[in-house]
């Protein structure tokens, strides 16, 4: 006799689904959307290939471009070779151009930061969006440049002080670094502070004694919202005024009050780098200020003009001097740059190897040579009351500045550079050449 599994459980009958039941009548319906939603599959499908395909092609077919009207320095086509294509830095330069030359960028760069601002979020293309306030976001700065910069800054400063020269380094923060009040409260200031830190650890290794402007201008800003640009990285005339009272103070000078300067407005319609990069066109222009004195027009800048910029340009000569061009004007304006992007510009003409300042006047003068990035530049109407000038960036004149100073008479040397220069590449490492 067969045995019976107790424990085997029957399995469920299947329940008839009627005509009337709810699943039958949601089944009808989706069988008579069928031929609609085919439709609307392929329109979307068709409009989705359209789209890949139409920029596709103006991708190839626009032509590239190394600025708009509202960014500067955009990624061109790098150049291939199998060394770059294995180490991946072919791979990795060619995302970054396809992003810079994207077709209409401009337009979706803005709608997407419409779009993060009407979700409630404070950040577009790591950028901080506070009201017309906006700040550039660097979580992850380069230790390894900071290090090789600092490093190479210590080795100079050594070796100079050791000839007779005396040397300030000072070292500017970051609009994050000095608003970090300003920031989300979730952000804080533990990246900032964490560089910092690094900064004085490398220092402090290589025995550089440097002017900490962060903590200058970081406590001023806890009452004064006029230190830097809302839209661009650079800090204002004023805040570059607060910076020349402690390096002035520092090369044993007495720095002149800030009601003895002129101050006029030259315009109010100023757009950034932060700005451009946050994609938020709502935001208000800036406020330029030039810090005027009686006399100041009394001075000689020559500028190493090696692409002839400034030519044709009124109020401009040239010359040859030391084997190079260079662009000849009175003053340290270059207005003509008011007209264009890039307002800041019109402090002394924008980035060059070499800019010269010398005051028209038969006393003697010591000389400043200011080894810099851009932040320099609005310092300089502050600087050449007290100093004739040589100004130096690396980026473009990558030569011996123990050599220059020994051999062009220079008395006094300032290291003038911001945070994020100091980490963002080697640029400081020639300052080793015959500092060894």
């Amino acid at each position: 006799m067969e045995e019976k599994n107790v424990d085997a459980v029957p399995a469920p009958k299947k329940k008839r689904i009627d005509g009337d039941s709810e699943a039958d009548r949601l089944l009808e319906l989706q069988l008579s959307l069928k031929d609609k939603s085919k439709v609307s599959n392929w329109l979307c499908s068709i409009l989705a290939m359209a789209f890949i395909f139409i920029f596709a092609i103006l991708f190839w077919v626009v032509p590239d471009r190394e600025y708009t009207s509202e960014e500067s320095g955009l990624k061109m086509f790098p150049e291939f070779t199998r060394e770059t294509f294995l180490s991946g830095e072919f791979t990795s330069e060619f995302g970054e151009y396809m992003a810079d030359q994207f077709p209409a960028r401009k337009f979706f760069v803005g709608l997407k930061a419409v779009s993060e601002t009407a979700q409630l979020k404070q950040v577009n293309n790591d950028t901080f969006i506070i009201g017309d306030f906006l700040v550039a976001r660097n979580d992850y700065p380069n230790e390894d440049f900071l290090n090789i910069n600092v490093s190479s800054a210590a080795k100079f400063e050594n070796a100079a002080e050791k000839k007779g020269i005396d040397v300030v380094a000072a070292f500017a923060g970051r609009k994050m670094d000095v608003y970090d009040n300003k920031l989300p409260s979730y952000y804080g200031s533990y990246y900032s502070d964490r560089i910092w830190n690094k900064l004085d650890e490398i220092a402090a290794g290589g025995e550089l004694s440097y002017l900490n402007l962060r903590n200058t201008l970081r406590e001023a800003a806890k009452n004064d919202d006029g230190l830097y640009y809302d839209s661009d990285h650079h800090w204002t005339s004023h805040g570059a005024y607060l910076a020349y009272v402690e390096i002035i103070t520092e090369l044993g000078g007495t720095p002149y009050a800030e009601d003895d300067f002129r101050i006029e407005t030259v315009t109010d319609d100023f757009y950034g780098t932060t700005w451009s990069a946050a994609g938020a066109k709502w935001t208000k222009g800036d406020t330029i200020e030039y810090y005027r004195f009686d006399g100041d027009e009394d001075y000689t800048m020559k500028i190493i003009d090696k692409s002839g910029e400034f030519e044709g340009l009124e109020g401009f000569t040239h010359i040859e001097e030391d084997g190079a061009k260079y662009a000849v004007c009175n003053g340290f304006y270059v207005e003509k740059f008011l007209n264009e992007k890039d307002k800041y510009a019109s402090f002394i003409g924008g980035n060059h190897g070499i800019t010269k300042i010398t005051k028209n006047t038969d006393e003697e003068r010591e000389t400043l040579l200011v080894v810099k990035d851009s932040f320099a530049h609005s310092l300089v109407p502050f600087l050449a009351r007290h100093y004739d000038l040589v100004l130096v960036d690396l980026r473009y004149y990558p030569a011996s500045m123990l050599r220059y100073a020994e051999t062009n008479d220079i008395d006094k040397v300032l290291l003038m550079y911001n945070m994020e220069t100091l980490t963002e590449a080697a640029y400081l490492k020639s300052l080793q050449i015959g500092a060894k």
